[in-house]
């Protein structure tokens, strides 16, 4: 368990579906936009696998290009945000335990002005976090 901070922190959900429609909810980044409150538009350049490349469209700040930097089917991917001062890192894990699936979205700023780009961005994500999984949830058990 990571030591909760404004630059790195994460949530944990628990959702009744089978990992492979749960898994197909997560990696359709056209739709990341009906469950994640901060975004407006995801779009993916090709298909989703380790260095793949993306553009997402923040409610609020710029057009926001990412990279897939980590896959594995079923269980998780790693998403890397270069911004102007440092580095998102979003990590998604999907964890079968018992009857349900765990998903955690871990987030990270990197750098040097970490602590700056949390204050900025971090509280606000860190606030929404709670809600953007819980919509997750309903979207991923509705499949």
């Amino acid at each position: 368990m990571i030591k909760q901070s404004n630059s790195h922190f994460s949530f944990t959900i628990s959702i009744n579906n089978n990992i492979e429609k749960i898994w197909e909810t997560l990696i359709n980044v056209s739709t990341w936009h009906l469950w994640d409150t901060e975004l407006i538009e995801a779009q993916l350049e090709n298909k989703f696998q380790a260095g793949a490349k993306g553009t997402m469209i923040p409610k609020k700040g710029p057009k926001l290009k990412f990279y897939i930097s980590e896959m594995t089917p079923n269980q998780s991917y790693t998403i890397n945000t270069i911004l102007p001062i440092g580095e998102l890192v979003i990590k998604r894990n999907l964890k079968i335990v018992g009857e349900t699936v765990e998903f955690t979205d871990d987030i990270q700023f990197t750098g040097l002005l970490k602590t700056i780009l949390g204050f900025i961005l971090g509280r606000q994500f860190r606030k929404v976090l709670p809600e953007v999984l819980h919509n997750f949830k309903l979207l991923a058990e509705s499949k």
